[in-house]
């Protein structure tokens, strides 16, 4: 039997989401500036893998926002359960949607589109991860809504990643041609300088034509929570999990033949292999919840992060825990020199875990 938490949902999703919160609002901060004080090399090794890449590959970093948009439809077929059981209608749940989907664009404009600086020189429309879950969110519970059949559902989800692709490949750019992944020179960059003009974020990220590859992403964390739903023994989706995260590595390292694995773009074949490495982290999840009922103080630190990821996310990005951290551990600097930053780093984390665990241990729990 799946070990659920108090919502009833696998406590592997929210040990998977906490792992990537975990990550994103602190350790990998703290690790980032204490290798960095170490003297290690940016463009190797360890602290490499805690960046960025800048255009073409992908890094154990670059995992955290394709991550974010995996769980994000993770969690979808336990929370629309009701629906396709027949207990809400169509229109509730589309109105459910529709709320979330506003609200997810109004807390990304607050944690990265400038909106409480209340001036529209520093507005940007379509710039942020929650911008990227709310479309993809959109998309996959429209398609979830109105397509009972999975198998044709699995074609829809293609069929996005398709189109994508012949357009990103086939469609022409003044200046360039077409078929052209350069951070000048690809579509999905025109067409955003297009739409959004002076409210453009004004960085390599694409948007508009790229929500079809992040409700891809979406929807393959949707069918990953289709696995988790079904009532096979809990070794039958450990083999399904790892079996369809090594077919969409094996996909993607493919496909990044012709059009490379660049995130920036959210390139079709960065998402199948992303959405393989998610799946492969998800099984991991479940193996160590579900199979080996591992319930030590790490997996409940996980899911501190994870039943509250939003507001992990908001309080990172948003309320400036940092200047806190600095207000509290100034005096340190003289001591630790190279290394002061990674003592700010953990003291942003700390600040953030505390708010998080006080909320757990209360049973808060904020959800978008």
């Amino acid at each position: 039997m799946e070990t659920l938490n108090n919502h009833g949902r696998l406590a592997a999703i929210d040990v998977l989401r906490g792992f990537d919160m975990f990550f994103l609002v602190g350790a990998g901060d703290v690790l980032r500036n204490f290798f960095s004080a170490m003297g290690a090399d940016s463009q190797s090794g360890i602290l490499y893998q805690l960046n960025h890449t800048d255009w073409i590959g992908f890094t154990a970093w670059d995992i955290i926002m394709p991550l974010f948009l995996f769980t994000s439809g993770l969690s979808m077929p336990f929370s629309f359960g009701k629906f396709l059981q027949g207990k809400h209608s169509k229109r509730q749940l589309y109105v459910k949607v529709l709320k979330r989907f506003a609200l997810l664009f109004l807390l990304g404009w607050i944690a990265q589109g400038n909106l409480l600086d209340l001036t529209i020189d520093h507005f940007h429309i379509y710039c942020n991860t929650l911008h990227a879950i709310a479309f993809g969110y959109l998309i996959t519970a429209f398609l979830v809504l109105n397509i009972s059949n999975i198998r044709w559902l699995i074609v829809a989800s293609a069929s996005l990643l398709i189109v994508y692709w012949l357009c990103m490949t086939f469609i022409p750019v003044s200046g360039f041609g077409s078929g052209v992944f350069t951070p000048e020179g690809n579509l999905a960059i025109h067409i955003d300088h297009a739409v959004f003009r002076a409210l453009d974020d004004g960085t390599q990220y694409t948007w508009m034509l790229t929500s079809l590859s992040f409700a891809a992403t979406v929807i393959s964390g949707y069918f990953a929570g289709y696995v988790l739903k079904r009532s096979d023994r809990t070794e039958a989706k450990l083999k399904m999990l790892a079996i369809i995260g090594v077919a969409l590595i094996a996909g993607g390292l493919l496909w990044s033949l012709q059009m490379p694995v660049i995130k920036k773009i959210w390139s079709c074949s960065m998402v199948l292999f992303s959405s393989g490495v998610c799946y492969l982290l998800l099984a991991l999840s479940l193996l160590l919840t579900d199979k080996m009922k591992l319930n030590g103080w790490w997996i409940t630190g996980l899911r501190v992060f994870g039943l509250n990821s939003i507001t992990a996310y908001m309080l990172y990005e948003a309320f400036g825990l940092r200047n806190i951290s600095k207000a509290l551990l100034h005096g340190f600097e003289q001591y630790t020199g190279d290394f002061y930053p990674a003592i700010i780093a953990l003291g942003e984390f700390s600040i953030i875990w505390l708010i998080l665990y006080h909320m757990y241990r209360y049973k808060i729990f904020l959800k978008v």
